[in-house]
Parts: C-alpha cells; structure tokens; sequence
C-alpha cells in the first residue's frame, strides 16, 4: 500500500503522521484491495478557529473514498476523518459481500 502524505512543513508532528499511518494500514488489513492513500493536511485562513483542514483520499479497486474535515488542530481533524473513513470502508465491504442484482426476463417465442 502506498501513502503520501502532503503537510505543512514544521507544523505537523511526527507523532501525528504515525498516528494516521498506522490507522491506514488498519484499514488495509481489513481490505488488500486497498491500494493506495493520500493525506493532506493544510491550514486555511479564511476561518478563524475552524483552520486546520485534513483531507484523505483511499483508493481501492474500482472506488475512491474521500473525506474531508475542519477542525482548531490537525490531530482532531485527522481523528474526525479516519473516523468517518472507517464507516465508509465498512460500507464498502457490505457492498461487496453482497450478492449481484440479477434481472430475469422472458421471451414470448
């Protein structure tokens, strides 16, 4: 699995990148077919208090899940994502279990 991350440079911890890495790696060991992620994590002026912005995006075969979060610090931003990421990734592996639609027809000969 591939993880990129795009950060702020001396504004995000160390801590905080493991954090969300090892929480990706979660996911990929709910699913292999998970084959990438991308981070990012930038800060947003306009706003006061609600600046830090924290975006992932998963890559999964044939899907791409991604959320996007606000919050007054990366780390709750981040939290709140992998959050909702995780509800998505469960959605998407009901989805899959899940048995194809059939359509059944007939033909007057």
């Amino acid at each position: 699995m591939t993880i990129e991350f795009f950060t702020p440079q001396g504004e995000v911890p160390e801590h905080m990148i493991l954090f969300i890495k090892e929480r990706l790696m979660g996911f990929y060991h709910r699913d292999n077919e998970i084959y990438g992620a991308e981070v990012v994590l930038r800060s947003h002026q306009v706003n006061p208090g609600n600046d830090h912005i924290c975006e992932i995006t998963l890559s999964i075969y044939g899907e791409v899940l991604m959320v996007h979060r606000t919050a007054d610090n990366y780390l709750q931003a981040a939290k709140e994502v992998l959050e909702e990421l995780s509800l998505k990734v469960d959605e998407f592996l009901l989805r899959q279990k899940e048995l194809p639609d059939q359509i059944l027809s007939t033909v007057r000969v």
